[in-house]
């Protein structure tokens, strides 16, 4: 039982890293696996940003808790972390937080993106328009994403990768443009 509370203790202090500083693994065994046929996300990586339910769930066992947000300024268009390193064979609980004032209706969402796939998924996006909150949930270039969120709100999600290295990134009119973007590795 102490070695299970432990192990919960080290699991949490994962979560209050600093912008560019990587997670720990946790001790034991995965048995996370990832299908390279996967056409979306699974259903379990859409959260409702309004009241994020996942936020609140207490994290598994073979589960890396991962914090980014975006920048607070409404003109400022990049995330508080640009570099994340996590290991392989761990899902990650990713807890995405819209820092910008509510007052300002700045969207911001965070979504995995296969390398070399960045520049599709942003088009794809903005085809899918303001009805799809500028994301085409069914573009195979999609590893994971956040729903768009507002000020002040957060969303959190759970997905898994294959060892490689991602982008994340805004796919709101000109966010990537402008530089809201970052990279996952995961090894």
């Amino acid at each position: 039982m102490m070695a299970a509370v432990a192990a919960g203790g080290a699991l949490l202090a994962g979560c209050s890293t600093s912008p560019g500083q990587t997670t720990a693994p946790p001790d034991g065994p995965s048995s996370v696996g990832f299908s390279s046929t996967s056409t979306g996300p699974d259903p379990d990586e859409r959260g409702t940003a309004t009241q994020d339910p996942g936020a609140g769930k207490a994290v598994s066992a073979g589960t890396i808790p991962v914090e980014v947000g975006s920048a607070s300024g409404a003109k400022e268009f990049h995330y508080d972390k640009v570099m994340l390193t996590e290991p392989a064979g761990h899902k990650i609980k990713l807890r995405f937080v819209n820092h910008t004032d509510s007052q300002d209706e700045v969207g911001h969402n965070w979504v995995l993106v296969r390398a070399g796939q960045e520049g599709a998924v942003v088009s794809s996006g903005q085809a899918a328009g303001d009805n799809n909150d500028w994301l085409n949930v069914d573009d195979p270039a999609i590893v994971a994403h956040t729903q768009l969120i507002e000020g002040g709100q957060s969303n959190t999600i759970t997905f898994s990768a294959p060892p490689g290295t991602y982008t994340y990134l805004c796919t709101f009119p000109q966010h990537y443009a402008a530089g809201e973007k970052g990279t996952l590795v995961i090894k």
